[in-house]
């Protein structure tokens, strides 16, 4: 049986809602991050990186660290942005001047078209902080 060809694309270029699930993966001990710095790790797998960040009001967040603008990796706490060295404390990508917010992972300046991915944390009372899915900003770039 043949579909004509418009019904054959609607169907082909459709968007699947299908549910993602991610997995459970501990990503650092509290007592192993200081206020005001962060660790890299890599989440929901091996090949992307993310950020785990010790806020200096004590919370913990996590982003996916890969750029929403064009994909470039992100950092924390590092070589501020020109025009931004008085505020080391944010997320930077090098390749286009982004600047997001580490606290709610917000655009702060620059062209990203949207917040970072915010991975959603739980911190165990030994103090395990694990990655358990995302709270905000899916999909992920490069994975739409």
């Amino acid at each position: 049986m043949l579909l004509p060809i418009g019904r054959l694309s609607a169907f082909l270029l459709e968007k699947k809602n299908v549910a993602t699930s991610y997995p459970r993966m501990k990503v650092a001990n509290s007592s192993e991050v200081q206020a005001g710095s962060s660790v890299l790790f890599t989440y929901p797998h091996r090949d992307r990186p993310a950020v785990l960040i010790h806020l200096a009001s004590g919370d913990f967040v996590a982003y996916d660290a890969i750029c929403t603008h064009l994909g470039c990796q992100v950092h924390f706490d590092q070589e501020p942005i020109k025009g931004w060295e008085n505020r080391k404390d944010n997320l930077f990508c090098p390749c286009h001047g982004a600047v997001f917010d580490p606290s709610n992972g917000a655009v702060l300046a620059g062209p990203p078209p949207r917040p970072m991915p915010k991975i959603k944390l739980e911190t165990e009372p030994n103090g395990d902080i694990y990655a358990n899915g995302y709270e905000s900003g899916l999909p992920l770039y490069g994975e739409e």
